[in-house]
């Protein structure tokens, strides 16, 4: 991705990255590495991209297992959740410097229409229904940075 990026359509890429964030969990597991990597290449795309990668990801945390869910799936679910916490917090990180994770809806939208509201509701929830998991995240984040 990173020796072609300059050669693409970045829109129509970021259009299928945040498509695949619907897709089937395999599918969903690349797009999402994508998200984290494209924050780095183009954080000003990325951060007109927040409302939809925001829906998404509520779309997926949201998704609740059947009861009788087996081993597997549990693992699946769990990781998938993680990635898309993890995700999360890099965004909000590394994006919040431009605006985009702070409310500041001219950064975050190319009209200033306010859009970064959806993030910022994103992120509330988040942090209030995730918590734990965050803080988590947030511990081995340091833990990696220190090492």
């Amino acid at each position: 991705m990173e020796t072609v990026f300059s050669r693409i359509n970045n829109i129509d890429f970021y259009d299928r990255v945040v498509a695949g964030l619907r897709d089937e969990n395999d599918i969903r597991a690349l797009c999402n590495l994508m998200v984290a990597k494209l924050a780095v290449l183009d954080p000003d795309e990325t951060g007109r991209r927040l409302d939809s990668i925001a829906e998404a990801y509520r779309g997926i945390l949201s998704t609740k297992l059947k009861e009788g869910a087996v081993k597997q799936d549990v693992e699946k679910h769990t990781e998938s959740n993680k990635s898309i916490l993890r995700v999360t917090l890099l965004l909000q990180d590394k994006l919040k410097g431009t605006g985009a994770g702070r409310g500041d809806a001219k950064a975050a939208t190319s009209g200033g229409s306010g859009g970064s509201q959806v993030w910022n509701g994103y992120w509330d929830w988040v942090v209030k229904d995730f918590g734990p998991q965050l803080k988590v995240l947030r511990d081995e984040n340091r833990e990696l940075h220190r090492a």
